[in-house]
């Protein structure tokens, strides 16, 4: 169930409907129904369930308008969050699962792949105020592996980790030069004195923005400058294929097989009796949202920012610290 978007309504005993129904006086058709917790529902039905296309309404101001399967929001719809985010897209099984593209509240938007209602395959997200863009591989929400950030004057091409740069990567100054080098991963506690005023300082600016891991930073680490040349620019990151199935694999898949067959066949005959449905029972969820959390703030990032511990660092044959 995702998110608190949880819908109330299950069989066709639950609130007040108004719609066509089937001979087993099942909702089935095109009905409309108002849900004990004042939920809202307009749409179409099978056997009971939500099917097909429908608009649902939620007592706190979210609203869903897409496909249903089996009570469930499945195939492709649009989620209307009360705080003027939406999410249109794919859904599987009421998550969201597929392509799809969620715009935020302050308008930044994420375009690309999800799994089980997180950012998960290749996508591009941009930030509305500076125009940074993060395109790459995400994994349970965040950059992980191959991905570059396209500032206004600049791009970096690297591998993130938990949205943050680590090892070799690049920056590139369109016609003018690329700056190769590494990310390395440091130590940024703060001290014992300082912890307090800190934590009072993040309480009080509150951001469903997610951070870097705390206690790290990505510091950059300059190798060599090099003239612009578009054959040295990395390829933009893409789904790894999948290589195919060894011998040795797909001779353990027909094992596999041959002994599920041979289990249908102990099994056949054996009476086996279904598993008691109580009808009278049924859960109403209230319907509140919370809203998607955002990748870790990338826009501050300036040139400035890339730290340069000496002239030293620039020669071609210096070693990094």
């Amino acid at each position: 169930m995702n998110e608190g978007e949880g819908e109330g309504e299950g069989d066709d005993t639950i609130g007040e409907y108004d719609g066509e129904r089937n001979k087993l006086k099942q909702r089935h058709g095109r009905g409309r129904a108002l849900l004990p917790n004042s939920d809202f529902y307009d749409g179409h039905y099978k056997e009971g369930l939500r099917n097909g296309q429908g608009h649902y309404v939620f007592k706190g101001g979210a609203q869903y308008v897409g496909e249903y399967k089996d009570g469930v929001k499945h195939g492709v719809g649009t989620f209307y969050y009360p705080d003027g985010s939406n999410y249109e897209g794919e859904w599987k099984n009421d998550k969201r699962d597929g392509k799809g593209v969620y715009t935020y509240a302050q308008g930044d938007v994420y375009s690309g792949d999800w799994e089980q209602d997180e950012r998960s395959g290749l996508g591009t997200y941009t930030y509305k105020t500076s125009g940074v863009v993060m395109h790459g591989l995400w994994q349970k929400g965040k950059m992980e592996g191959r991905g570059k950030i396209t500032y206004p004057t600049f791009t970096f091409h690297g591998t993130f980790l938990h949205n943050m740069p680590i090892g070799k990567g690049c920056f590139v100054f369109d016609n003018y030069c690329i700056q190769i080098g590494h990310y390395v991963h440091l130590s940024d506690e703060q001290p014992d004195a300082d912890k307090e005023e800190v934590l009072a300082e993040e309480e009080e600016k509150a951001s469903p923005r997610e951070g870097y891991p705390k206690g790290l930073k990505a510091v950059w680490r300059p190798r060599e400058i090099l003239p612009y040349s578009p054959e040295l620019i990395p390829p933009d990151p893409k789904i790894p294929i999948k290589p195919p199935p060894t011998p040795e694999e797909e001779s353990g898949e027909e094992r596999e097989v041959d002994e599920v067959g041979e289990q249908s066949e102990d099994v056949q005959g054996e009476e086996t009796e279904p598993p008691a449905v109580d009808e009278e029972t049924e859960e109403v969820e209230d319907g509140n949202v919370e809203e998607e959390e955002l990748p870790a703030a990338v826009e501050d990032y300036t040139t400035e920012k890339m730290e340069m511990e000496s002239s030293n660092d620039l020669d071609p044959d210096a070693a990094p610290e």
